[in-house]
């Protein structure tokens, strides 16, 4: 006959793998050979929060934490529980409580950082990404916390630099850039920061990485180009210029960059092609009525 530890390792594995149903009844008749039993009751009140069952799962935890009332993971899945039930101070202070157990816990720093967020405001943010940065101090590879940070750090960047706030808008993206350097997007607005503080040397460096991650990427292409030109490496700016037009041959900007910047060269025969209005593409030919197939 299996243990206690036994079937709850077994319960365990079974929730964790989704089987939902086959753990909840496994913890059920844990705990009615053990009723007091607080790892089934805290298991059993976290799945039942899984399932919708939010009020249960907290009556459930709060008999466990009646049984071990200093268990940080207790405390944190309790208010993981309020969180998903939209009670928000109440979910903080349990983080809080957790964190007070525990100060080394990346995953409740994380999750009170979501918590903090769902109050949807400025200073929400900014103290979610204060929350986000001590769970990654703790554990650097922590993936909920940096994603949640990088998305938190693109958007707030790029607001601060649509009401111009360069620097604080540079800050972000430079630890956004630091944190996902696979994503175009965020290299890209951190191009577009880097030239709107000055920094134009450094901003083609960004636009550089936009689109060597996206080869198609337009506007990283005539951004880089421009960027080029305002550092006096016209020649250079040419190349990517000319990969904005073979992008969108059509692009009214794109065209008109490049043809700038082949007469700043000298080079106005080159200029020809691009005063012509762009070849269109011929429309596909309409299909003719299909030939209804006979049964057999």
């Amino acid at each position: 006959m299996a243990t206690i530890l036994e079937a709850l390792t077994l319960a365990l594995d079974l929730h964790l793998a989704g089987r939902f149903g086959e753990a909840q009844e496994l913890y059920a008749r844990i705990l009615d050979a053990e009723p007091e039993q607080p790892d089934a009751l805290h298991y059993l009140g976290v799945l039942a929060g899984q399932i919708g069952r939010g009020e249960f799962g907290l009556t459930l935890i709060d008999k466990a934490l009646a049984l071990r009332p200093v268990e940080a993971d207790i405390h944190a899945n309790r208010a993981n529980l309020l969180r998903a039930l939209g009670r928000l101070d109440e979910a903080e202070a349990g983080y809080r409580h957790a964190l007070a157990l525990r100060p080394d816990f990346a995953e409740a720093w994380t999750d009170h950082a979501f918590a903090r967020h769902g109050r949807s405001d400025a200073a929400a943010a900014d103290m979610a990404a204060v929350l986000l940065e001590r769970a990654l101090r703790i554990e650097p590879e922590l993936e909920p916390a940096r994603e949640k940070l990088v998305k938190l750090l693109h958007g707030r960047g790029r607001l601060r630099l649509e009401s111009g706030q360069v620097t604080p808008a540079l800050i972000d993206l430079l630890r956004a850039a630091a944190l996902a350097p696979q994503d175009a997007d965020i290299a890209f607005l951190l191009g577009n920061i880097l030239f709107a503080a000055g920094l134009r040397a450094d901003s083609v460096i960004a636009f550089r990485n936009a689109l060597a991650l996206v080869p198609d990427f337009l506007s990283a292409a005539l951004n880089l180009g421009i960027a080029l030109a305002a550092t006096n490496r016209n020649i250079a700016a040419l190349a990517p210029l000319r990969q904005a037009v073979r992008i969108d041959p059509a692009h009214p900007v794109a065209r008109d960059t490049l043809a700038i910047a082949l007469r700043t060269l000298g080079r106005t025969d080159e200029t020809a092609v691009l005063d012509a209005p762009p070849a269109r593409k011929p429309s596909p030919k309409p299909s003719g009525p299909r030939r209804r197939r006979r049964s057999p």
